[in-house]
């Protein structure tokens, strides 16, 4: 469980460095300007962490049942 958090937690240091420059970016050019690989591999990071995180919450619900605490 431990090793997951820190895994989503080294998964959004590149997703800050991606998205603060493509943001300053955006605001200050236009969308096309930000590179397509840039747009993916942040699709990708926020995915990764979204499945990191509900695997998380799921694996707390189930220590968290009735069945669980008869073993």
């Amino acid at each position: 469980m431990e090793k997951l958090a820190i895994l989503r937690m080294f998964a959004g240091f590149p997703l800050l460095g991606l998205l603060l420059p493509d943001i300053s970016t955006f605001i200050v050019g236009h969308f096309k300007d930000i590179s397509l690989i840039h747009i993916y591999l942040e699709c990708f990071l926020l995915l990764f962490i979204i499945v990191c995180t509900l695997r998380m919450a799921y694996v707390r619900k189930l220590e968290n049942t009735p069945d669980s605490q008869l073993r």
